[in-house]
């Protein structure tokens, strides 16, 4: 899986008005724009996950897709380190930093393919550190999400070739951690994951990065792997 998020799994309501999407996604492409104010609350963001043991959250999907209702679903992260592990209601996703299982549970079926990670798309393992290299940052007006007052924080991408032209987090003022996260999607689609729960002191064991077919009778393995 090389993407925060899978597509519909991901890391993401319109935003406001084309004209702001136009002149703001402009303005994050001049390479002069990198927000210091924004680089100081991300690089906090950052530290707190690089030096956590690991992390275990909760979180709602909403999907807003073009000309139709919005859908919506639960789902659990874990994240030790380059390890992790999603579970969504319809597939679950593990990956031990060697291997990745996708499990899609409608066909009882996992197919492993190795762990071939690109530093330039957004996964598990990067979205924390992704910003330094691959962004244009800035830091907007401050707002409020489920009653935390939170930094908001607008990227947009160097590699104008990536499917979505930009990602909008929300960060807690006083934990510094994730509230909230949009990615804005060149067609149409917007893909939100509001936080709900989140542990960034979470004793996790490696196994849990890992697919176990015994869990799981009668499922049909489709090894990928070279």
């Amino acid at each position: 899986m090389k993407n925060f998020i899978p597509k519909p799994i991901l890391f993401l309501s319109l935003f406001c008005l084309l004209f702001t999407s136009y002149v703001l996604g402009n303005a994050l492409r001049d390479e002069n724009m990198q927000d210091s104010k924004a680089a100081t609350v991300l690089d906090k963001l950052n530290s707190i996950y690089k030096n956590s043991p690991g992390v275990q959250a909760t979180f709602t999907l909403t999907i807003h897709i073009p000309n139709n209702k919005a859908t919506q679903q639960e789902g659990t992260l874990y994240l030790k380190g380059n390890q992790y592990k999603i579970i969504l209601p319809n597939q679950e996703v593990y990956s031990d930093e060697k291997s990745v299982w996708t499990y899609l549970k409608d066909a009882n079926e996992v197919q492993i393919n190795d762990y071939d990670p690109d530093p330039s798309n957004i996964s598990p393992s990067n979205m924390f550190t992704l910003y330094k290299n691959d962004f244009y940052y800035i830091k907007t007006a401050d707002e409020t999400v489920n009653g935390k007052l939170s930094h908001v924080i607008d990227l947009s991408p160097k590699d104008r070739s990536r499917s979505y032209f930009k990602i909008r987090l929300w960060i807690d003022k006083k934990t510094n951690l994730l509230n909230k996260a949009q990615i804005f999607d060149k067609n149409g689609y917007r893909y939100i994951y509001s936080i709900k729960t989140i542990n960034s002191n979470a004793s996790i064991h490696d196994n849990t990065f890992k697919f176990d077919k015994t869990k799981y009778p009668g499922v049909k393995v489709e090894d990928l792997r070279f």
